[in-house]
């Protein structure tokens, strides 16, 4: 009599769980994991100013130094398993390079002007906070 594999039992698969089942949380277990690797640790809603500068000031570095090297560090376009597979890659890379780098100038271009941006905003939020500091030790003075 042949023996049936059937699906380890874990706690969320029970006794009476289908290979359909199975299928469909393990998906669900990788869509999940997917997810949690693809959340940014600080929501972009939820960041202030000063964030937003420094976050705007690295990626404005990291275009600058993307336009003057011929393989960007972390291009993950690049890597392949196999040798002659991520040569040719690199091959390819080399040769449409020179038409890229341009956009790498103009990305680290509009993340500076960006960049410049919030930095008047800080200004523009400090001045408010100071005339809202202001006004309400005026209206502590007023009689009325």
């Amino acid at each position: 009599m042949p023996v049936l594999r059937s699906a380890p039992m874990t706690p969320d698969t029970d006794a009476a769980s289908s290979p359909s089942d199975d299928r469909e949380s393990e998906a669900s277990r990788a869509l999940s994991r997917e997810m949690y690797w693809a959340r940014e640790t600080a929501a972009r809603g939820r960041m202030d100013t000063p964030e937003i500068r420094d976050r705007l000031h690295d990626f404005a570095a990291q275009m600058r130094t993307d336009e003057t090297v011929v393989i960007p560090m972390g291009e993950g376009n690049l890597a392949s398993p196999s040798k002659w597979r991520r040569q040719l890659k690199r091959r390819i890379w080399r040769v449409m390079r020179p038409a890229t780098w341009r956009y790498d100038r103009l990305l680290a271009d509009h993340a500076e002007l960006t960049t410049s941006l919030a930095e008047k905003v800080m200004v523009l939020e400090a001045e408010i906070d100071r005339l809202k500091a202001g006004r309400g030790d005026a209206a502590e003075g007023d009689p009325e």
